[in-house]
């Protein structure tokens, strides 16, 4: 793996067909962190500075000014914006809202599974995937009426060991669990096969055109295909 960053990676977002974004935490002082947006080109390997409007209108669209001010924090969601311009975005603590095309908000709800939180998002067309860490298991939600249509793993299952982030490509759902391990669900049949068997100290991993990206907790790292 080749190292792209060696500060803390909070968030990657896709830019374009050969471009992301990937925002990083740069500590000023014990109590205060600053975040440093970056955009990298992988058909020319070139990394630059990228402000932050460029970076949240990729992530919540043309309404991204009316959304930020209403989110705190609007790095550690997930958003994922939708056919008729409205745009979901997720918390890590399960707390979902939706923004209509306008940026206003039109409800806000906690996202559970047997009381457990469920939080990540995983855009899959007209759905999204989700993980329960303490349920064991992934699943995915309908974009229609935000209910849960599909769910795979279990407690008791082995499918998953404790999943902790969800991604995706046009092609499958990438789930990485706390034990570092990385699976795919293929999109079309929802068959789960292995990508990674563990890589030490793995935050959040994501698929961009045959690059695999590795978020660790010291810094941003890619592997070609």
């Amino acid at each position: 793996m080749e190292k792209i960053s060696n500060k803390e990676i909070i968030d990657v977002v896709k830019f374009s067909k050969d471009k992301l974004i990937f925002v990083s935490k740069n500590p000023l002082e014990p109590s205060l962190d600053k975040a440093e947006y970056y955009i990298i080109n992988f058909a020319t390997g070139e990394k630059e500075v990228v402000t932050k409007k460029a970076y949240m209108l990729k992530k919540f669209g043309s309404s991204y000014e009316k959304i930020g001010e209403k989110i705190s924090d609007f790095i550690q969601c997930q958003a994922m914006i939708l056919k008729d311009k409205s745009v979901l975005v997720v918390f890590p603590n399960g707390q979902a809202g939706l923004f209509d095309s306008n940026g206003e908000l039109s409800w806000i709800k906690e996202l559970k599974h047997n009381d457990s939180p469920v939080y990540s998002l995983a855009p899959d067309e007209d759905s999204f995937w989700c993980v329960c860490t303490d349920e064991n298991c992934v699943m995915r939600f309908s974009t229609d009426n935000y209910s849960v249509d599909i769910r795979i793993g279990s407690k008791d299952a082995s499918t998953f060991s404790k999943p902790s982030f969800a991604s995706s490509d046009g092609e499958f759902v990438y789930i990485c669990s706390q034990d570092g391990s990385v699976r795919k669900i293929d999109k079309s049949t929802l068959i789960v096969s292995d990508v990674v068997e563990k890589v030490v100290n793995l935050q959040r991993y994501y698929k961009f055109k045959g690059v695999s990206i590795f978020c660790l907790t010291d810094g941003l790292y890619f592997e070609k295909a």
